[in-house]
């Protein structure tokens, strides 16, 4: 570029990706994990339950375990909340405030509180982490994108309070100069040993936090839903925070081996960059990943559906498109993850607590399943 000129507009903030993981590599210094678990070396997915009840415990404890170092560590204490109130507008069945409060030192989450008419005490409340849009929370909140994304506000008019924000390289926290994704990358200077993904889920318990806050909340009633890149955000949120009561997840879930690789969760984006490590085929890219088999995936220490074991024997829905053009395989990952599951959920006496809706319409959150989705989260939220 010649020195003084303006850089070409762009046309979309998807247009470009400025994430690298050669770049991620250099700055952590970061080694393949050494770890092998029992879904080492298998193509097909292992069966989640225990042969008994008593066993579940040290299962759930070896899961965890060979998960750890592809989340990597998080920060061990919290700063002050230090919650603000920047402005409030008053919509249709309820009231909508621009909040703000702290998750790490110095770094401020932008959220929108959605809070029903008629407000009473001990309401239930529901986390709406948003899909993968440069809107963030602007499209749960009803401000932006379609209005089947609009979960936070469609919840707050059912009578939930709602809490939406912007997941860090989103919303409000995105430069739109660095990329897709590129934010992530002075996020790895700062947290080598972490991971993108990680820091999402405890941005999920910052928001959570922010909630036990309120008098009007009951701690003990506290759901999520999400969509795409916000239905991947409920399910490890689950995973990792117990304090989540019920949860729906739609278009959000996929497999490592049914999907064909772990280039979608490393090298196309910086949720888990440790996954890049089996990553081998010299013909995936960022423009060619999706559904394309990669025999290295095989070597990849555990898969998805451990991650949904964690959540038993909490209330979850899976809503899932056979006609999904980002998770091609969505569909099958989802039944076979799912016959899985639901044997653990039996052994765990909660077999009513784990329920799948599957459609055709591309990777939307269509009618059909949304509404699935809001009466699940009234079966066991309101109740």
């Amino acid at each position: 570029m010649v020195a003084g000129s303006v850089p070409a507009p762009r046309s979309s903030e998807f247009d470009y990706v400025d994430w690298s993981w050669d770049r991620w590599r250099s700055i952590t210094g970061a080694q393949k994990p050494t770890i092998a678990g029992e879904q080492s070396g298998k193509a097909e997915l292992i069966e989640l339950a225990p042969k008994a009840r008593k066993d579940w415990p040290i299962r759930r404890k070896g899961f965890q375990e060979v998960m750890a170092p592809f989340l990597g560590a998080a920060p061990t204490e919290k700063p002050p909340l230090s919650a603000e109130t920047l402005g409030e507008f008053r919509g249709d069945g309820f009231t909508r405030r621009k909040v703000r409060y702290q998750s790490e030192p110095g770094e401020w989450i932008p959220a929108y509180l959605l809070i029903p008419d008629g407000r009473r005490t001990h309401l239930p409340a529901v986390l709406c982490p948003h899909q993968t849009t440069q809107a963030g929370k602007d499209s749960p909140a009803g401000l932006a994108d379609n209005p089947e994304q609009h979960t936070a506000l469609r919840l707050a008019q059912r009578g939930y309070v709602t809490l939406t924000w912007d997941a860090l390289c989103f919303g409000e926290r995105h430069k739109a100069e660095s990329g897709h994704y590129g934010d992530a990358i002075p996020f790895y200077r700062r947290h080598p040993g972490w991971s993108l993904l990680s820091k999402m889920i405890w941005d999920l318990s910052r928001a959570i936090d922010y909630l036990e806050t309120l008098d009007f909340v009951d701690p003990k009633r506290i759901g999520c839903i999400g969509h795409s890149h916000g239905g991947l955000t409920t399910l490890f949120g689950m995973a990792l925070d117990h304090r989540i009561t019920a949860g729906a997840s739609n278009c959000g879930f996929d497999t490592f081996r049914i999907d064909g690789n772990t280039f979608r969760w490393s090298r196309a984006t910086a949720l888990l960059p440790k996954l890049g490590f089996f990553t081998s085929s010299p013909y995936l890219n960022m423009d060619f990943y999706r559904a394309v088999p990669d025999s290295e995936v095989i070597k990849t220490p555990f898969d998805m559906h451990q991650m949904l074991a964690l959540i038993a024997p909490r209330p979850i829905i899976l809503t899932a498109s056979d006609e999904d053009f980002v998770f091609p395989n969505g569909g099958w990952s989802t039944r076979q993850s799912l016959a899985r599951l639901s044997r653990l959920y039996r052994l765990l006496g909660a077999e009513a607590s784990v329920s799948r809706f599957y459609f055709a319409a591309g990777h939307s959150f269509p009618e059909a399943a949304s509404s699935r989705a809001y009466v699940w989260l009234d079966r066991w939220l309101k109740a």
